[in-house]
């Protein structure tokens, strides 16, 4: 077996989708490596092959720099999908005895066999939380790669059920990979995270910790209004600490944020570093994760995987991937939200039964059994 994954989603910050792809690219050379069956991974970002996947974020800074200053984002994605597709053709000429893998929903055009990841449909379910240029994008290739792919990769049966009655597709097509995470996500003690919190003027396992890119899915409005329905005392015993990368949509919310900073009532980070985020997950008395919708929710597994306790949503993938070991809330329920934060922050039980099985939990989720997985997905009778 000879695969090629596309790796143009690896680039700074990496956030998930590309961090899925950097972490399947690794796992799967490893697997070439070991096996006899699986002879070879290349990597395509692009316009060339990358020799190493960890070199791809170095690879696409053009990329990531692209992002930054084209005002016309319908326009640029368009000529880098045309672009792209011109490279790719060429390139994999003669390499059809190939599995084609794009880990980011859209295949380009090629000769042989080929799979798709579909990490969610929140471009069906909630379209008013992306931009109209992705709309339009999505809009115009899912149907093209529906019909191109041999089979579908999801990372849940959440959202294997959602492709299966939303686009008629077959379900023995479908196959359920889930994510995993690092072996960095783990308990650190007080005084091995000292180093992230003695300058942010954090105290171990005496704040609140929201992952979440600043974009309207991730639902950060109503978390800010129902965190501060809190007691003050509550507030001011567990401050609400914001970390990711910058999103879109957001002006209202970049404005709630700058206010709520400016009175002291949270702390906004921004993009931190792997081992920081790492530190804080495991210092944090608490995870909030309150999406409005997910096809997994890695900061779930990451904070039980550090053995910290979860607030999340009771809705899409998130009650699926929590496994019973998270508190829940209605997302769009403010006062749900708040209602649990404070059960979370004051029953001492439940916190420490959630940190243990939380973690317990937490073990299966590998980038190795992702990888695996998916590899069963290439071999299988499907194509």
């Amino acid at each position: 077996m000879k695969v090629i994954l596309n790796v143009d989603a690896i680039t700074h910050p990496i956030t998930g989708i590309g961090q899925y792809t950097l972490k399947l690219g690794e796992q799967l050379a490893e697997i070439a490596a070991a096996s006899e069956s699986f002879e070879t991974v290349k990597y395509f970002s692009s316009d060339q092959w990358v020799d190493n996947i960890a070199h791809s974020a170095q690879a696409n800074q053009w990329i990531s720099r692209l992002r930054e200053w084209i005002p016309f984002k319908g326009l640029a994605l368009n000529a880098y999908a045309k672009r792209r597709n011109k490279y790719f053709k060429r390139l994999t000429a003669a390499l059809s005895d190939h599995v084609f893998h794009s880990p980011n929903f859209v295949l380009m055009p090629f000769g042989g066999r080929s799979i798709a990841t579909f990490h969610d449909l929140s471009f069906v379910h909630y379209r008013e939380t992306q931009p109209n240029y992705r709309l339009q994008f999505l809009d115009r290739e899912i149907p093209n790669t529906l019909k191109q792919a041999d089979a579908i990769v999801t990372p849940t049966e959440f959202i294997k059920q959602e492709v299966i009655e939303h686009y008629g597709y077959s379900a023995e097509k479908i196959h359920v990979t889930p994510l995993g995470v690092d072996n960095g996500f783990k308990p650190y003690s007080e005084p091995e995270t000292q180093q992230t919190l003695k300058p942010l003027q954090l105290k171990y396992k005496q704040f609140l910790l929201s992952v979440a890119t600043t974009e309207p899915r991730k639902n950060l409005s109503r978390l800010l209004a129902a965190y501060t329905l809190l007691p003050i005392q509550l507030r001011k015993a567990y401050p609400l600490v914001l970390v990711g990368s910058k999103g879109w949509l957001n002006e209202d919310l970049n404005n709630t944020i700058k206010s709520l900073v400016s009175q002291g009532q949270i702390i906004f980070l921004g993009y931190v570093n792997k081992q920081q985020l790492q530190h804080l997950y495991a210092s944090a008395k608490l995870t909030v994760f309150p999406s409005l919708y997910e096809g997994f929710g890695l900061p779930i597994i990451e904070s039980m995987a550090s053995s910290t306790a979860v607030l999340t949503s009771d809705n899409s993938a998130m009650q699926e991937v929590a496994g019973g070991h998270a508190m829940l809330c209605d997302p769009v329920d403010i006062e749900s939200i708040a209602i649990g934060l404070r059960t979370a922050l004051e029953d001492t039980k439940w916190s420490i039964k959630a940190e243990k099985k939380g973690l317990d939990f937490s073990r299966q989720f590998t980038w190795q059994r992702c990888a695996e997985l998916t590899v069963q997905a290439y071999q299988s009778g499907d194509f």
